[in-house]
């Protein structure tokens, strides 16, 4: 029961936005184009939600998606102002009650998304699975690890043993693999986390390895 509760609040907190702006703005062409912006705004959340659409850092998305979505119907608002001009009559019914959540969430969502960005993404953590790219063909995964360090600077990865293709020594199937090693930021906007791959061997195996740090 709690679950279900919880499901059909989240629900109802990421419509809002939508269902503000609908009953809010005027019969202009500005309601429907930004109505579809803010439907395919929620479909790519729930896309990555439902692994249709791969990120490293679906937490991010997830933690954009609302105050985003409001900022967009704020614009969209001011707009609909300038083109039709100001109301000439306070709002009532469902679109004030609309309203009045709206600003709630917004107060809400000002306030608490630097905190929940400063939590998720200052600690090192395991990185997500699907950070680790599928090996090409002709390599064999034969185990698969996660692990973190102790201490200050913190890193933790993911690790991929391999073989490499038959007849190919495995230093050679390293190389071959080298130029995936790279280090960039983990998101694109709030997680600036280190996501780096690093290729080395342990003697007959590859050593594939995806390590994510904590911010400075």
């Amino acid at each position: 029961m709690r679950i279900v509760l919880w499901a059909v609040v989240g629900v109802l907190f990421t419509l809002l936005p939508l269902v503000h702006w609908l009953l809010r703005a005027r019969s202009t062409p500005l309601r429907a184009s930004v109505a579809a912006g803010l439907r395919l705004w929620l479909a790519l959340v729930l896309a990555v939600a439902f692994d249709l659409l791969w990120l490293r850092s679906e937490a991010e998305l997830y933690l954009l998606y609302t105050p985003l979505a409001e900022l967009v119907v704020l614009v969209g608002l001011w707009l609909d102002r300038r083109i039709v001009g100001p109301r000439t009559e306070r709002p009532a019914g469902w679109p004030r009650a609309a309203g009045i959540a709206f600003r709630c969430q917004l107060a809400l969502v000002l306030l608490a998304t630097p905190l929940l960005a400063l939590v998720a993404f200052h600690e090192a953590q395991i990185p997500s699975a699907k950070a680790v790219p599928k090996p090409p063909p002709g390599y064999t995964v034969l185990d698969a690890r996660e692990d973190c360090g102790n201490g200050h600077g913190t890193v933790c990865w993911r690790t991929l043993y391999l073989a490499g293709p038959p007849d190919v020594p495995t230093a050679e199937a390293a190389d071959r693999l080298r130029p995936r090693q790279r280090c960039e930021a983990n998101g694109w906007l709030l997680d600036r986390r280190d996501l780096c791959t690093e290729v080395s061997t342990d003697g007959a195996r590859i050593v594939y390895r995806v390590l994510l740090g904590g911010s400075v």
